[in-house]
């Protein structure tokens, strides 16, 4: 099922609200573990950070840690990341390669299938050691668009029905071309879903967002609603957000654009509301001049952000030139925090595709013969991630971008003030239509036992 709501001109989800208490009970956050994050597909990491057998990686979720490993076969494969002798937990570095997986314990020695392969003095157990049976437990593993997901579940739906048509919606944007650059994890004090509504609604943009009103429509928006509890919004860009007065030149962010496309600013005085149009249609012209695949997208998607948010806990906020993946994860027992990842990736130019139009050879990693879009560099090295706390952005010490350091300043307020005894329920409005239907897929899990 899809739901297309047009610059909110109808809104079929029944705003019902909900009391504070899925934010701040420890009981409802042990039943939310047991009911929404075991029973769901969870995006677990980069494809690209399992390239070879042997690369590993560690996905940190609350109390779970999960071991993601190509196998000797090639397949991505899941494990929980316990030794099944006494349960130590086995890989202690957040990614890198191995020949085997052993526990700095007792030795117990696993091959990258997961197969328990040397147990230490076995003769010493008297019962035997029934290796098949030690070997790691596996979590249910499926990649989509280079990401990889993980199920804890006994047995969940598959990721493509549980994703539905959203993958098909996101396909043109070819996220499996795109490459990281940036990885960050900051520690919030709040709950994660406070993060999730934040990334599911515009109502705040105006007065948190200045700056987005030199930039995006937000009034003008399509939201997107699934099954599953996924929604999808699409924001006009390249413009400027008509609640406020149209200005007379192009803002400094329009520039930028016009300027990155070689387009003249000049040209557009008086004419800001034509520059969405102006880069669709130069993006198209010079689009495989600069290496870039834009045939599958069409003209709104060449000048549009995109923002998605897959249940229970990805957004992803987005353009053909590049992917933020915002991702919150519970605490491990305490419903007042969570840990916020932002995984920043980018489309680099194609070299084949920018040769064959331009009937030129580029060389070098500057490839100079090709002006604009930046082609990958050749010491590319995968960036390590950057963790950090909540009071470093509000020092200003770090920075996950203007907009996402002023969402991260105010979320520890409302956390406070769910708290407050002045405080029972939500309001929400029409706007904020994508918040209570996430919740309403919480609701359902929660009542699914």
């Amino acid at each position: 099922m899809t739901i297309e709501i047009v610059n909110h001109t109808e809104n079929p989800v029944e705003i019902r609200n909900f009391d504070k208490q899925r934010y701040v009970d420890q009981d409802y956050m042990a039943r939310e573990w047991r009911r929404v994050w075991q029973k769901s597909w969870l995006l677990a990491g980069l494809v690209s950070d399992v390239k070879d057998p042997g690369d590993y990686f560690v996905f940190d979720l609350g109390r779970e840690q999960i071991l993601i490993t190509r196998t000797r076969q090639g397949s991505i494969q899941g494990f929980y990341n316990v030794c099944q002798h006494r349960g130590n937990r086995l890989v202690t570095t957040e990614r890198g390669h191995a020949d085997t997986f052993r526990c700095a314990y007792h030795a117990w020695t696993y091959n990258i299938d997961g197969e328990l392969t040397i147990v230490p003095y076995e003769e010493r157990f008297a019962r035997g050691v029934p290796c098949a049976e030690r070997s790691l437990r596996k979590v249910h593993t499926q990649t989509w668009a280079g990401f990889v997901f993980i199920s804890m579940d006994a047995q969940p739906v598959s990721l493509e029905e549980y994703l539905g048509p959203v993958a098909a919606m996101l396909a043109p944007y070819r996220f499996e071309h795109m490459t990281l650059i940036e990885d960050q994890t900051v520690h919030l004090e709040c709950n994660w879903k406070a993060v999730v509504d934040n990334f599911s609604e515009l109502y705040h943009v105006d007065f948190l967002h200045p700056q987005h009103k030199r930039m995006v429509d937000c009034c003008n928006d399509t939201v997107h609603l699934f099954d599953h509890g996924h929604t999808g919004l699409a924001v006009p860009g390249a413009t400027v957000n008509p609640r406020f007065p149209v200005p007379e030149q192009p803002t400094d962010i329009q520039t930028a654009q016009l300027l990155s496309l070689q387009m003249n600013p000049e040209d557009f005085a008086g004419r800001v509301m034509d520059i969405r149009r102006a880069v669709q249609v130069r993006k198209r012209e010079i689009g495989r001049s600069r290496g870039m695949h834009y045939e599958a997208l069409d003209d709104a998607q060449l000048s549009d952000v995109w923002q998605y948010n897959l249940f229970p806990n990805v957004m992803f906020s987005f353009t053909p030139e590049h992917l933020w993946i915002l991702r919150p994860r519970p605490h491990a027992t305490d419903p007042a925090r969570c840990e916020f990842d932002k995984i920043s990736l980018v489309m680099f130019a194609d070299p084949e595709l920018a040769e064959q139009h331009n009937n030129t050879e580029i060389v070098g990693p500057g490839r100079d013969a090709v002006s604009g879009d930046g082609f990958l560099p050749e010491d590319y090295q995968r960036p390590q991630r950057d963790v950090f706390s909540y009071a470093a952005v509000i020092a200003g010490e770090k920075t996950m971008t203007d907009t996402i350091d002023q969402d991260v300043e105010l979320l520890g307020g409302v956390q406070a003030g769910m708290t407050s005894s002045g405080f029972d329920t939500t309001w929400l409005n029409d706007d904020e239509m994508r918040i209570q239907h996430f919740h309403n897929q919480i609701e359902v899990l929660m009542a699914a036992g």
